[in-house]
């Protein structure tokens, strides 16, 4: 047999955690069994018509070619004043940003623009996983940071001080967070900004749930704050803002010296992003926002009815309020049952996809994570059947 041709770090890196809950619930549904799918995490909303008939009129002008390698300019432009307006700080569409395939080849660009073999960053544990994954596939190391649940899912910055070393580059803060749904309050995000800067990090700001937020919380930005903007590296998306998945539009936002670099990776991974896709984007941003507020309040009606049948049932509990994003991160209490189990049980004796906490670092032990991405009515039948399931392992 000949020997693999595959390079070991690619063998050694583990696929994502939600794919195994989204291929085994396939699997269940291909057998004929109704699934509750709420391993999801996209918005179940079309993308607004606006923006498809502006992807589709540029499609007809002839924008079917190359667009630049940092995007198009009047994206970039329309994106700098949407930034400001959100966030409350300025970026140059000419030099501070640069158009990617989605947020995670925002994240991915970046990573492999400033690190060198051997840096670490700083990485939320719990969180997404492919913060671990994209950080080892530039070379750098992934420091795992753990999070206080009852914090809004915020680290310990008086733990992670004893984490920090002569090779620490960055620190990686998101907020709205995924998988927990926790915000930052605005002490919070001074408290981690102060830390950036007492041990001269950069701080990786991942803004993909930045316009889903709840009880009239606002979106803090770390750029804003006081002598931060050349420090933080934004990787920004309009994937759930715009239920835009598929599109694959992101974004990256810093200083001018960074945005060089990644365009130099961008050069030789993407050269470009769909044109086309682009011209919609641009388009989005600049009309009126009325369906992206309906669509947050839609998930609110479901966040407020997820966490109220979680308070119901027997073995559950949610110890942060989940305040953005579309995501319940809630601990369940089975004895000797770890997450994996109780998740598979979830599956297997009721039709319920939900993922383990584990699929977002080892301190998700203990949790599941539910996407409220679904409707109301899947949302009411897949938290009955999760309240017989529960009855059923509490009962033996």
């Amino acid at each position: 047999m000949p020997k693999s041709f595959v390079a070991k770090h690619i063998e050694k890196l583990p696929f994502a955690g939600i794919r195994r809950v989204f291929e085994k619930a396939a699997k269940f549904e291909a057998a004929g069994n109704k699934v509750i799918h709420f391993e999801i995490g996209r918005p179940d909303f079309d993308t607004p018509v606006h923006i498809k008939d502006a992807a589709k009129d540029a499609l007809d002008r002839g924008m079917v070619h190359y667009a630049p390698n940092m995007g198009i300019l009047s994206l970039r432009e329309n994106l700098s004043d949407n930034i400001e307006e959100l966030k409350g700080v300025r970026y140059n569409p000419q030099t501070e940003l640069l158009i990617t395939a989605g947020g995670q080849e925002a994240m991915c660009l970046c990573l492999q623009a400033i690190l060198d073999p051997g840096d670490e960053i700083l990485v939320p544990n719990p969180g997404f996983s492919q913060f671990f994954s994209c950080t080892e596939l530039a070379g750098g190391i992934p420091v795992s940071m753990p999070l206080v649940a009852n914090e809004n899912f915020f680290p310990d910055l008086d733990k992670v001080k004893e984490l920090v070393s002569s090779r620490t580059k960055a620190i990686i803060i998101n907020s709205p967070h995924n998988p927990t749904g926790g915000v930052y309050t605005m002490t919070q995000m001074e408290q981690i900004c102060g830390f950036a800067k007492e041990h001269d990090l950069i701080v990786f700001s991942d803004d993909a749930y930045d316009r889903i937020l709840y009880e009239g919380k606002k979106f803090i930005s770390s750029a804003s704050l006081p002598d931060m903007k050349d420090r933080t590296i934004i990787w920004g998306s309009l994937s759930k803002t715009y239920a835009m998945t598929g599109w694959r539009i992101g974004y990256l936002a810093g200083p001018e010296e960074f945005i060089r670099a990644a365009v130099k990776v961008q050069q030789n991974i993407m050269l470009s992003v769909c044109t086309f896709a682009q011209a919609g984007a641009a388009f989005g941003l600049k009309a009126p926002q009325d369906l992206v507020d309906e669509m947050v309040a839609e998930f609110d009606i479901r966040r407020k009815f997820i966490l109220d049948a979680i308070n119901e049932i027997p073995g559950l509990n949610c110890p942060t309020e989940p305040l953005g994003a579309f995501y319940v991160f809630f601990k369940h209490e089975v004895p000797g049952l770890n997450s994996m189990a109780v998740a598979d049980a979830m599956l297997e004796k009721a039709g319920v996809a939900v993922v383990p906490g584990t699929a977002f670092g080892d301190k998700g032990e203990g949790f599941l994570r539910i996407s409220y991405s679904t409707s109301l009515e899947d949302c009411r039948e897949g938290m009955d059947r999760i309240n017989q399931v529960m009855s059923d392992l509490i009962n033996g």
